[in-house]
């Protein structure tokens, strides 16, 4: 297929779908997942569509999608198709840099010598751990990608939980983080996320994480979440957590009404950046 009419037929899906996934992109088309980003950042670029974490939505998607939370089926081909994470670390890390670091700037003040903390996979909480280098701290994380920015910091200390390697996200994922974090109490788990919904479900594109996610709030006294207004609703047939389960919220500009009346009521902070 010619580029120009791969174009059309990605937007047609965005149009059609409202929110689709890189995945899905791919899929449909026959076409490599670099080839489908790709086309989607020209899409961009070009005013056509919006980019979400892991995708795209159109212009006039309404403000939630219909099947927010699901999940497939376990062993399904759509399970199978959700379960990796959609876009290399690097690529992700140029996007939105701005916003990220604005809000790993926002989230730092909070944490001090002294604290275990649970570090996400995610770009933002990447940038958040540049800004905690100079803390005594132990830093919990399956992120190949902090543990390497914060071994440069001889005063943090690392515990790295094990398991299945992910080329393109730089982790480690499955069983034996699970059982790894078992055995920890954590100050704060800081995570990130694909999407949170005017329902209050926090999302993720890939259903390891969004257990690990679980798992990392349960093992901590605090659960603080970074996400920009990318991922206001996001996407992500996963449900890793509810706003309820979220101490803090650090985000960019206003939430949503029905989002910020559940924040609210849940006693979720929310700090914006």
């Amino acid at each position: 297929m010619i580029r120009a009419a791969r174009l059309e037929a990605i937007e047609n899906m965005v149009v059609t779908h409202h929110v689709v996934s890189t995945q899905q992109i791919a899929a449909e088309l026959a076409i490599s997942g670099t080839t489908a980003r790709r086309d989607l950042e020209d899409l961009v670029a070009a005013g056509r569509v919006e980019r979400v974490h892991g995708g795209a939505r159109s212009l006039t998607a309404p403000a939630a999608p219909a099947a927010e939370g699901q999940r497939p089926p376990a062993g399904s081909p759509a399970e199978d198709e959700a379960a990796g994470v959609d876009d290399p670390f690097h690529e992700v890390l140029r996007r939105n840099s701005r916003i990220k670091q604005a809000l790993a700037e926002a989230a730092a003040p909070e944490f001090t010598d002294g604290q275990t903390l649970y570090l996400d996979i995610g770009t933002t909480t990447y940038e958040l751990a540049r800004r905690l280098m100079h803390l005594d701290l132990t830093v919990v994380t399956s992120s190949l990608e902090v543990i390497q920015l914060l071994s440069a910091a001889p005063q943090v200390k690392l515990v790295v939980l094990g398991g299945e390697f992910n080329r393109d996200y730089r982790c480690t994922q499955g069983p034996r983080v699970l059982e790894g974090l078992t055995d920890l109490h954590i100050d704060c788990a800081v995570l990130g996320c694909a999407g949170i919904t005017e329902s209050g479900v926090v999302r993720d594109t890939d259903s390891r994480q969004a257990t690990i996610k679980r798992a990392a709030a349960a093992a901590s006294s605090r659960t603080v979440l970074l996400a920009d207004a990318s991922k206001i609703p996001g996407i992500g047939p996963y449900t890793a957590l509810d706003i309820s389960d979220v101490d803090r919220l650090v985000t960019e500009g206003p939430l949503p009404t029905a989002l910020h009346e559940l924040c609210t009521a849940a006693d979720t902070e929310v700090l914006t950046a």
